[in-house]
């Protein structure tokens, strides 16, 4: 591939941004992308475990033959690296699909936490958004929720010339830095409006109002409403900054690498099972100790 310091051909600029047209990178069962296209969007996703896009394509196959639905099989990379790998390795989890990943940190970390080591790796395309945008055009809503890889995505936005009017991504819970250096890194490019979405238990919430009337209900593992049908309000960066300070200290209380997790694991670590039973308790009420979150930034 021939590298080049522009953006390419101003990907997208050209075609516009199209408001109907959701991008949905990390695709894993279609949790998302069923959602999106049941609200009348259309959609392009991509997916590197072969295995999730031959199920993906079965279960979409009406909406890949009217072509209101896209899933290419690729793993994202940044600009950069997409100009010198076309192809990479790529680790699948046996048990836990959505764990896949092309980073070697984030896999060797799961292992380490969680003790379920990935499987063997497998060689896949590489794909970068400058690339997708300038082949289906730029989308309103950008959603990004790839192990590990988030960060590069959101790199390339600066690429673009006609930038997605909303974006989502999953915030990581090792750096606090990392993850406002993220949020300074789309207000540099506009985003100036920002949520902080918590993602535990989504399935629990109210089914939504189809295109077609139907009712949605949302899957385990889903990243929820589109934004504009959120009913959660827009906040200033400083607001979201000062959040996530509070959620990386509560990551460290309760997080899971934290005494209290190690504890309500084993029993005898805790004074008579009380992590244990706060967990529990937690459980049977559905709230998050402390959950994930995705964050979501808007043009202003």
């Amino acid at each position: 591939m021939t590298a080049s310091s522009t953006p390419m051909a101003s990907a997208g600029e050209g075609l516009g941004r199209q408001a109907d047209l959701v991008f949905d990178l990390g695709f894993h069962r279609g949790e998302d992308s069923g959602y999106y296209l049941a609200m009348g969007r259309r959609v392009v996703a991509v997916e590197a475990n072969a295995e999730l896009v031959a199920a993906g394509r079965q279960r979409f196959a009406a909406e890949l033959a009217t072509g209101r639905f896209t899933l290419v099989h690729a793993a994202l990379v940044g600009w950069p690296q997409r100009q010198e790998q076309a192809e990479l390795l790529f680790y699948p989890h046996p048990e836990r699909s959505e764990w896949g990943s092309v980073d070697l940190r984030w896999v060797q970390r799961n292992a380490q936490a969680h003790g379920l080591p990935h499987g063997e790796p497998v060689r896949v395309p590489t794909l970068c958004l400058e690339e997708l945008v300038a082949r289906h055009g730029c989308p309103g809503f950008l959603k990004i929720d790839i192990e590990g890889a988030d960060e590069a995505v959101l790199a390339d936005l600066g690429r673009l010339a006609v930038r997605p009017a909303t974006v989502s991504w999953e915030t990581g819970k090792e750096s606090l830095r990392g993850v406002l250096r993220q949020h300074r890194r789309l207000a540099a490019l506009g985003y100036g409006r920002f949520r902080v979405v918590q993602q535990a238990y989504l399935e629990c919430a109210p089914p939504a109002l189809g295109a077609n009337g139907s009712h949605w209900s949302f899957e385990p593992g889903c990243s929820g409403p589109l934004p504009e049908l959120s009913p959660q309000p827009w906040k200033s960066l400083t607001w979201v900054s000062g959040q996530y300070a509070l959620l990386f200290l509560a990551y460290g209380l309760v997080g899971p690498r934290s005494w209290f997790r190690a504890a309500a694991r084993h029993p005898s670590r805790g004074i008579g099972g009380v992590p244990r039973r706060i967990q529990r308790w937690a459980e049977r009420r559905r709230l998050p100790l402390p959950g994930w979150v995705d964050s979501q930034a808007q043009l202003l």
